[in-house]
């Protein structure tokens, strides 16, 4: 069974939150691609639009790290480069028929589970405790849960 967004994944910073829970809709976006037997060329587009968003995610998170000084984000960098390394040898893999879809999806999931609960987890406990705030932190409600009464 894949995961669906639950709130043991929140990280408490509502920005990498809403990040998270768009990674997990495409998952099961792929998954239900999957199990329905949409055509390879769908499939494999929605692939790609799970790499590109996992890309401006981690290049989101990664901003964040810098804004707030975080102290291991060289560290964590490399941990983004490797897993877009690895999704980017699945993809080749998948379309030369070598692996199939699904063995991405599951690879996704488990990455995604221990990657919130160890490393983003220690980056918001970071974030929520620096001194040095997010830039346009004061407008993430606004943004990201549709309030209308946060003033810029």
């Amino acid at each position: 069974m894949y995961i669906h967004w639950d709130k043991k994944f929140e990280t408490g910073n509502e920005l990498v939150d809403a990040q998270h829970r768009i990674l997990i809709m495409l998952f099961k976006k792929l998954d239900i691609a999957i199990k329905t037997g949409l055509p390879n060329k769908t499939i494999f587009r929605i692939i790609v639009e799970v790499r590109k968003f996992a890309e401006f995610h981690f290049y989101s998170e990664e901003n964040l790290m810098l804004e707030v000084g975080y102290p291991e984000t060289a560290a964590h960098e490399v941990i983004h480069s490797n897993l877009i390394a690895e999704l980017n040898l699945m993809v080749a893999r998948i379309t030369r028929h070598r692996e199939f879809p699904d063995d991405l999806l599951s690879f996704l999931n488990e990455w995604l589970i221990e990657h919130i609960g160890q490393e983003d987890k220690k980056i918001v406990e970071f974030v929520n405790a620096s001194e040095q705030r997010p830039v346009a932190e004061s407008i993430y409600p606004q943004y990201l849960l549709g309030s209308k009464s946060v003033s810029t």
